[in-house]
């Protein structure tokens, strides 16, 4: 995917006003109705239905919200506020069970980003918003409902001046995705558990696998295997 390319807004679901209602899973204590997803417009925000805006080119080569990626050159960008509710989100939506919308009470999701959210457009919670929207991470559809993004594009190069100077030749290197550098799936697996063993997380150690040459979506199956072979490996007894 070039540096420049920033993937498009998706069309609203089509016959979304006619489906059924989906499954809400309320995130924060509200005591709004499940059909009040949104206040009136002339009325203050209280409640959001937000949804995961999958897109397959980004599944591949994008980059999760909680990896050292974001981390390290997205908040320059976005600034902290945004990537933490970024990350929120992204740890929600995979407990999503198909067919679930998420509801976010807005007040309780604000004071979680440590936000103020007073049922305004000009909050600061809502602010975060507008910024993860003006640069393509998330939009709102017909149905006011929030979109947004499971996986981050790399920083586009137009975007890299606001990057630190000491950060933009090493983004290069954390960009690259060719996938030219030769692995079996056997070496590919054992780099991906070394990764772990020395203390990286799960996003992270994918990260570290493409800028060693390898393709996202190897890197990313690879440490999908380290991290369930740590998981279920039986602890060794401990003699006293």
């Amino acid at each position: 995917m070039p540096a420049d390319h920033m993937p498009t807004i998706p069309a609203s679901p089509a016959g979304a006003e006619d489906a059924a209602p989906a499954a809400l899973r309320l995130v924060g204590g509200t005591s709004t109705a499940p059909g009040a997803v949104l206040a009136s417009t002339a009325g203050p925000l209280r409640v959001l239905c937000v949804r995961p805006w999958d897109d397959p080119g980004l599944a591949r080569r994008g980059h999760d919200p909680r990896s050292a990626y974001v981390e390290r050159f997205w908040v320059a960008v976005l600034g902290p506020s945004a990537v933490w509710f970024l990350r929120l989100l992204a740890r929600e939506f995979d407990e999503l069970a198909p067919g679930e919308d998420l509801r976010l009470d807005l007040d309780s999701t604000a004071r979680r980003l440590g936000l103020q959210h007073r049922g305004g457009r000009t909050s600061t919670f809502m602010r975060t918003v507008d910024r993860c929207a003006m640069f393509g991470l998330a939009c709102f559809t017909d149905g006011a409902v929030l979109m947004v993004r499971r996986h981050l594009p790399s920083v586009p190069r137009r975007l890299h001046d606001r990057i630190p100077p000491e950060l933009r030749d090493e983004i290069g290197r954390w960009c690259r995705t060719d996938g030219h550098t030769d692995f079996s799936v056997g070496e590919t697996r054992l780099l991906a558990s070394c990764m772990l063993m020395l203390g990286h997380g799960l996003h992270e150690s994918a990260e570290r696998l493409v800028t060693l040459g390898l393709a996202p979506n190897a890197a990313n199956e690879a440490t999908a295997w380290a991290w369930a072979q740590r998981c279920t490996r039986p602890r060794p007894r401990q003699h006293r």
